[in-house]
């Protein structure tokens, strides 16, 4: 009988357990995907225009690195049009959102999108300084 009462109990546990790591993961993670609302398209928008922003930021990046060298001009011109693509999907997106859409997308990414403009235009405000 106590046998039997302990198989049950550890069975019991061990389908709790692969129940919980099939939504969570791994006890050391956070959940495996995030998602704020029923649209896993948005998410994937969302993505792109994330990915679009750090090429943006690595773009900016070279050419700060780059200043005072031959290569800056290319540089800067490759970090305008990546800030241009990201600003671009941005506001396309946006354009297309219900408003409680347009709230999730700006409260994920909108502020990533407004420091990175920023940053770009402090660069080009610096060079007419110099």
């Amino acid at each position: 009988m106590y046998k039997q009462l302990v198989s049950t109990h550890l069975r019991s546990l061990f389908v709790h357990r692969l129940t919980k790591a099939a939504v969570w993961g791994p006890p050391t993670q956070r959940p495996l995907q995030r998602c704020y609302h029923d649209k896993p398209d948005l998410d994937k928008e969302i993505e792109a225009i994330t990915d679009l922003a750090t090429t943006a930021k690595d773009e900016m990046d070279f050419a700060m690195e780059s200043r005072n060298s031959v290569y800056y001009n290319e540089d800067k011109k490759a970090a305008h049009e990546a800030v241009e693509d990201m600003a671009q999907a941005y506001a396309g997106l946006l354009g297309r959102l219900s408003a409680a859409d347009k709230q999730v997308v700006e409260t994920r990414i909108g502020m990533k999108i407004k420091e990175i403009q920023s940053a770009y235009e402090i660069m080009t405000l610096s060079d007419i300084e110099d």
